[in-house]
């Protein structure tokens, strides 16, 4: 009796974790803004307050809960890593409006997708969480590059010593669909290891253009988009060259237009 009446007390205080979380990410940023030596500290601090508030919230659904945790994480922690090596108070308010609007949004979400009722409802909300996701990815992929394609400019360190990481982070961006996914028993597959080696592999070769990062940085987050297009068509079993034929020129588009209008340094 008395762990169903806590079970229900937290289930009644799980909808503020939509309108806290965004809120506590976007201080704890101004206060590294105006006193940089709290920089790694807020970030391990709201880093931590994240992973919690996911566990509180999948409290109904335990099974992989670390998994539901990886896209919030990844898109704070980039955000973040990436507005030190941008200029102009705007953009860096922008980015950080950016990272807690995701964050509303993906726990606002996950909230709902977790307490939905079974049918249509929970397949709904199936679906936008899988969007959120896709978007969050796009803006991880962009804002890791980024920071990565820029860093060198303030040390003297190598692209080709942080790869890893890049790879790490794709791999992950991946792993986390397994969750979200109608088939859950789905494994990762070599098709996505694969496109995780073409995709880092990308990366050092366009670290080697002399464009300005936000460009770089661009031409990673649509081959991301791209390869993760095919990677969702494989698990659908829907893979083939008409499947591919628009993605393929959308990205190959994009990617032309960002080349011949951008200035080489």
């Amino acid at each position: 009796m008395i762990y169903l009446l806590h079970f229900r007390i937290i289930m009644k205080y799980q909808r503020f974790i939509p309108l806290v979380i965004p809120l506590v990410a976007w201080l704890g940023s101004q206060i590294y803004l105006v006193r940089p030596e709290f920089f790694y500290i807020v970030l391990a601090l709201v880093t931590l307050l994240i992973i919690l508030s996911v566990r509180y919230l999948t409290l109904k659904n335990r099974d992989g809960w670390l998994l539901y945790a990886i896209s919030p994480v990844l898109v704070f922690l980039g955000l973040a890593s990436y507005i030190t090596i941008i200029i102009g108070n705007f953009w860096i308010q922008t980015v950080l409006l950016a990272a807690a609007w995701y964050l509303f949004s993906y726990f606002k979400g996950l909230y709902l997708y977790i307490n939905a009722e079974e049918g249509e409802i929970i397949d709904s909300q199936l679906a936008q969480l899988e969007n959120l996701l896709i978007a969050g990815g796009f803006l991880v992929v962009f804002s890791t590059t980024g920071f990565w394609f820029g860093l060198p400019a303030f040390v003297s360190w190598l692209p080709l010593y942080s790869l890893p990481v890049v790879a790490i982070v794709i791999l992950l961006l991946f792993v986390q669909f397994s969750l979200f996914s109608p088939n859950r028993d789905r494994p990762l597959g070599t098709t996505a290891l694969l496109i995780v080696i073409l995709l880092t592999e990308s990366a050092w070769a366009f670290s080697l253009l002399p464009l300005h990062f936000n460009i770089l940085a661009m031409f990673m987050a649509i081959s991301y988009y791209f390869g993760f297009t095919i990677l969702r068509l494989k698990w659908s079993g829907s893979l083939d060259w008409r499947s591919l034929k628009i993605p393929l020129l959308l990205s190959s588009l994009a990617m032309l237009s960002l080349f011949l209008t951008a200035r080489w340094l």
